[in-house]
């Protein structure tokens, strides 16, 4: 069984447990999660199945996107809910005008402090497991890419908070995003929720429950709930490859683009999703350029065939 399930994950679950479960529903087949989601956080999780799990990799870089709702004036030591309060300030007088060009200043390749409460390693262990200690450690700028922010709500009561979709880079910290925000705006913030609306082509209103898919897999609909490996690599060009040069593919051995006249559609080191004439996806190759011409070389060949 290979394929893709987009599990809508559950509050309070992590991702290794959803992978968990999946798991004990088929029983004896490999399977893995491509993106972590906090436990507090809610929506797309793509779980692998057999050897789609050998592309999690690909899923990872998908653009994500994010409905965040972030508390103005109220910061925590997790820079979301789940933490201890550490401070509360006086929201400024702000409107919605404002709330949107300072969002705005977050677009495009920006700087992140991790987390004190992540997983990024230091030494070899999670910051989380330096920080529960009571140790105090460096922790190194990240970047990150923000593709878009749209404000949907903004409310100024007496708790005010912002609602935003957000379209970023795989490793954004959303958590570090709203504290950002926060400091922009003049009075700290945390991310109160969080549900991931995407992952690539991945989105959530194509997302089941795992009760949902537990329920599909007892009535062996699989079609309803298994994507194909291929779903995951639509941002790849795609070639359709005779047998003979789909078997040479298989055997490790290069094809030569040049004797196909197909150089001129590839960039050097383009990832492509091979195909065979019937359509049946095979491999994902890439395109290398020697001294003997422009060749196709295997990365990964998924096929049993």
């Amino acid at each position: 069984m290979d394929g893709i399930i987009v599990i809508n994950k559950p509050y309070g679950a992590t991702s290794h447990q959803v992978v968990q479960s999946v798991r004990r529903l088929f029983q004896g087949i490999k399977a893995g999660h491509s993106g972590t989601l906090d436990p507090a956080a809610t929506g797309v999780l793509p779980v692998c199945l057999g050897k789609a799990t050998r592309i999690a990799e690909y899923i990872i870089e998908h653009p994500k996107t994010y409905r965040a709702a972030v508390t103005l004036g109220i910061t925590t030591d997790t820079e979301d809910a789940a933490g201890r309060k550490t401070g509360q300030f006086a929201v400024p007088g702000i409107d919605q005008v404002q709330i949107e060009q300072i969002l705005s200043g977050f677009i495009g390749n920006i700087e992140q402090l991790p987390p004190l409460y992540s997983a990024v390693k230091y030494r070899g262990k999670p910051l989380y497991h330096w920080t529960r200690s009571g140790k105090d450690v460096p922790r190194r700028v990240r970047l990150a890419d923000i593709y878009s922010i749209e404000l949907l709500e903004f409310n100024d009561d007496r708790e005010a908070q912002i609602i935003f979709d957000v379209q970023c880079s795989k490793g954004t910290y959303i958590r570090t995003l709203a504290a950002d925000i926060g400091r922009a705006v003049g009075c700290g913030a945390h991310l109160f929720s969080l549900t991931r609306l995407a992952v690539g082509p991945f989105k959530l209103e194509k997302s089941l429950t795992l009760e949902k898919v537990a329920e599909l897999a007892r009535s062996n609909c699989y079609e309803e709930f298994l994507l194909p490996m291929d779903t995951a690599l639509v941002h790849f060009p795609k070639l359709k490859l005779e047998d003979k040069h789909i078997k040479a593919l298989k055997n490790g051995q290069t094809v030569c683009l040049d004797h196909l006249g197909l150089s001129g559609q590839f960039r050097i080191n383009d990832k492509i999703r091979i195909y065979d004439t019937r359509n049946n996806f095979k491999a994902i190759a890439c395109w290398e350029q020697s001294a003997t011409g422009n060749r196709l070389k295997t990365s990964k060949y998924l096929s049993d065939g």
